[in-house]
């Protein structure tokens, strides 16, 4: 992930695409402070489950942004955080969705034995332990929450 990151950061450095360029440097200043957070030092190279959730959690950052931009009417601020959001979502894995998603949670909800909404830390876990980073968890928890009564 650290050298697919660097290399495309070169590669819109050389393009001059300063947006895709600010993006990317964010991006590698995250991954590089997430590795000393974890002492490995900043060139340390983090698992790729750890650099998920960096990517995970700038995109999430940023989909709070947008709402948050929407809610004031500042749509303009909206729109580049959205363009932000384009640019690292090809280092996310394709997320699981539809009805891929459904029998997902119905797989789930049968290994872990739920009956109730009480069980849906047992099917949410049960999830993120087969699917991992595929999941949204928003969208997988309202359908837990809709498929156990």
């Amino acid at each position: 992930m650290l050298d697919r990151l660097q290399a495309d950061l070169k590669t819109a450095m050389l393009a001059r695409d300063a947006a895709r360029t600010q993006v990317l440097r964010m991006a590698l200043a995250a991954y590089k402070n997430e590795a000393v957070a974890k002492g490995l030092g900043p060139q340390g190279v983090l698992a790729d489950a750890d650099a998920l959730a960096v990517f995970k959690r700038l995109v999430k950052s940023r989909e709070d942004s947008v709402a948050q931009f929407e809610k004031v009417g500042q749509g303009d601020r909206a729109s580049q955080e959205r363009a932000e959001i384009e640019l690292l979502r090809p280092y996310l894995p394709a997320m699981i969705e539809g009805s891929a998603l459904e029998e997902a949670v119905k797989a789930a909800i049968a290994q872990s034995g739920a009956a109730s909404k009480k069980d849906m830390g047992l099917v949410m876990k049960a999830l993120q332990a087969a699917h991992g980073g595929a999941i949204d968890g928003k969208a997988a928890s309202a359908l837990v929450q809709s498929l156990l009564n």
